[in-house]
């Protein structure tokens, strides 16, 4: 029933392509397709699984082929804000849900449904393709976030911002499709905006780890100059006919040096 499964590293969405009304590539039955897949779902949230049948079912939806209609980003937030409403039941005030987009990617990503594409703010089911799953994420308790908190002085691990002017969440320094594990060390909070710089610069990134700014930003991450001394640096570079660069590993090779001298004297 289901496409050829293989595995990978990080996979990107797919390219979109034309859409077909009627035509499922092999007749593959649109509702056994849907329920296989659900039942297979890895992630320990039910919660999430549902999202993910809400999400797949937009996608492809009844009486509609492979590949299927192009979906807006508004009408996915709308299908899993019906859900949503249909289930709340609560006394509480209803709030809209924030992580929509969160959850498409951990289902073409984590539930190995690689068959989603993805132009702007446009989605389609390109094909019904499904590739390994990888291991479930773990959630960290409230008392292990809160020491991975402390140790980054509560700001994010890469700007340096903290509550309320930024959400910081759960980071894997080394992504897991990297080898990372779940080990506390392995954790960083990161804003949002970090936290999907990273996500974006990690896609197709064969580059170590170990050495990554992204990933170890208190070893790696850019040092800060400030306005005047960028300004007054490069504008001798330019003068001079030189590398700004150059110049300033020079300033900070003479520096140790004359550290180096001032301990041996």
């Amino acid at each position: 029933m289901t496409s050829n499964r293989k595995a990978r590293g990080r996979q990107q969405f797919s390219s979109l392509a034309p859409v077909s009304d009627k035509n499922v590539p092999g007749n593959v039955n649109r509702d056994a397709w849907l329920e296989e897949v659900c039942q297979g779902f890895v992630s320990p949230s039910e919660a999430n699984k549902s999202y993910y049948k809400v999400l797949l079912e937009e996608l492809w939806p009844v009486g509609h082929g492979i590949p299927g209609p192009l979906v807006k980003e508004e009408q996915l937030r709308e299908a899993i804000e019906r859900y949503r409403k249909s289930q709340h039941s609560s006394n509480k005030p209803y709030k809209p849900y924030v992580d929509v987009f969160r959850r498409l990617r951990e289902l073409q990503g984590e539930e190995g449904v690689t068959g989603i594409g993805r132009q702007g703010k446009t989605y389609q089911l390109v094909s019904l393709s499904l590739s390994e799953k990888r291991v479930p994420r773990v959630k960290l308790s409230n008392s292990d976030w809160q020491s991975i908190l402390e140790k980054y002085n509560h700001k994010c691990a890469v700007c340096g911002r903290s509550a309320p002017a930024v959400r910081l969440q759960h980071d894997h320094k080394t992504p897991r499709f990297r080898g990372g594990g779940n080990e506390l060390d392995n954790w960083q909070p990161l804003c949002d905006e970090c936290n999907n710089f990273k996500s974006t610069s990690c896609r197709g990134c064969q580059l170590e780890c170990q050495q990554c700014s992204w990933a170890f930003p208190e070893r790696f991450a850019p040092l800060r100059l400030s306005s005047d001394n960028i300004y007054k640096l490069r504008n001798y570079a330019t003068q001079n006919n030189t590398d700004p660069h150059l110049i300033l590993n020079q300033i900070i090779d003479d520096f140790f040096q004359n550290k180096h001298l001032e301990n041996e004297s």
